[in-house]
């Protein structure tokens, strides 16, 4: 690879940006009220993966949100960019003031926690090792707030008439869960606990079972996990295509972990658990929106502990005139507005840079293309920034240039973001994977 890790250099004066919103006056009692955002003082978190397949080294560097919006700033992660280890891409938070970033070392079952300091400056504080907890090198992780995160992961095992026998009659194949809660200030492990995940007697006969959860979300204390199921073909002893006639998510208390259960619903057909980036978002009227990442691109609310079968299902496929798939996850704004991106999958797979960002109105189920001139492969991408009411998108073309995407959700228009700072990825098959 062409990166490079640079020497951290020597700090010989760190200034506060908040120093500088205050001052005194023997001659001026009045206060002055600054009107803008807490989020516009705070750093912000650039982050790109070394390679789109494979094992992936990830590197991160610092911004505030006055470079982020130059056109005449140019980022780049040639020779310079603090990698932040991982085994395969790691999977990045960062807190909500921007002064620390939390990452999941994916393949090296371990996480950490760095403070900020300046530019490509990171000081490691701490890290955990939860292989012996999560019983795997590769859990998954979602930042819940401010506070606490969730690891989790999904272990098979087929079950067969004679336990000791595989060429016996076969059974079904059961899934266990292992979730722990992480309390961020410590690293430390809190509530964990692990259960066989609660099959459905018709889908077990038939090898159907979870094989995956994701991106959990919170709402009047339970705890929603987006769910994946595999086939397992008792025939073949391989697992074969599987087939969705529904969805599923599955629901636990929170923070207790207990009392697990599931909600289906046929209104929609694929996987809730998405990729590497958000899934499932709470709105202002406390509903969640659930995106549908294996099957046609589509949106279903949870209301009340169940799928709301008022608001159906919202095809987001079918409002862009070509087959679509939303894969990853979404990220929401606020007033019913997100931004997806979609793969048009028929132009190509998900090795293909055909991706598009979409804004959708999940309230009015409208979906619009936004006119983003890049050839875009976002696969990997983990996360966009909220800040001041609008989406801020770190997009480039994998290896190639890019900008800083601000869009704008009052805005219906295909056309409706600005551009900040150009981005520059440094190596050929570099991709930006989020702006924390």
């Amino acid at each position: 690879m062409n990166f490079k890790f640079k020497p951290l250099l020597n700090i010989t004066c760190l200034v506060s940006l908040s120093l500088a919103l205050f001052s005194c006056s023997d001659d001026d009692d009045t206060p002055t009220t600054d009107t803008r955002s807490e989020t516009s003082f705070r750093p912000y978190h650039l982050v790109i993966g070394s390679s789109p397949t494979g094992e992936s080294e990830t590197y991160v560097q610092g911004a505030s949100l006055e470079e982020l919006n130059d056109p005449n700033k140019t980022f780049t992660f040639s020779g310079f960019g603090r990698e932040i280890p991982s085994t395969r891409t790691a999977r990045v938070y960062t807190s909500n003031d921007g002064e620390t970033v939390y990452n999941l070392n994916y393949g090296g079952g371990d996480i950490a926690k760095y403070d900020y300091i300046s530019g490509q400056t990171y000081n490691l504080q701490l890290t955990t090792d939860v292989q012996a907890v999560m019983g795997t090198l590769y859990p998954r992780w979602t930042k819940i707030d401010d506070n606490y995160a969730m690891l989790h992961n999904v272990t098979t095992e087929n079950i067969y008439e004679d336990p000791t026998d595989e060429t016996s009659a076969y059974l079904r194949t059961e899934a266990t869960v292992t979730l722990a809660r992480v309390d961020l200030n410590t690293m430390t492990i809190l509530e964990n606990t692990s259960f066989d995940f609660p099959y459905n007697e018709d889908e077990s006969s038939e090898g159907i079972h979870t094989f995956r959860i994701d991106a959990p979300v919170i709402a009047n204390g339970k705890m929603y996990y987006g769910v994946a199921k595999r086939f397992y073909d008792a025939l073949t002893g391989e697992n074969g295509t599987m087939v969705y006639d529904n969805v599923e998510t599955l629901v636990v208390d929170y923070p207790s972990l207990d009392n697990e259960t599931t909600i289906t619903s046929t209104l929609a057909q694929g996987s809730t658990n998405g990729y590497r980036t958000p899934v499932a978002h709470k709105d202002e009227n406390g509903d969640t929106y659930q995106l549908i990442t294996n099957g046609d691109a589509s949106i279903m609310k949870i209301s009340n502990g169940a799928y709301d079968t008022a608001y159906g299902s919202f095809n987001i496929k079918s409002l862009l005139g070509h087959n679509a798939e939303a894969n990853t996850g979404w990220f929401y704004v606020g007033n019913g507005v997100g931004y997806v991106p979609v793969l048009n999958t028929d132009l190509g797979d998900n090795a293909s840079s055909n991706w598009d960002i979409v804004r959708v109105d999940i309230y009015n189920k409208t979906a619009v293309k936004m006119n983003v001139p890049l050839d875009l492969w976002l696969r990997q991408y983990q996360w966009a920034s909220v800040i001041d009411g609008k989406l801020y998108m770190a997009l480039a073309s994998l290896g190639g240039e890019g900008k800083v995407y601000i869009f704008d959700p009052s805005s219906t228009s295909a056309d409706g973001f600005t551009t900040g700072a150009t981005l520059q990825t440094g190596t050929t098959d570099a991709s930006y994977i989020g702006l924390f």
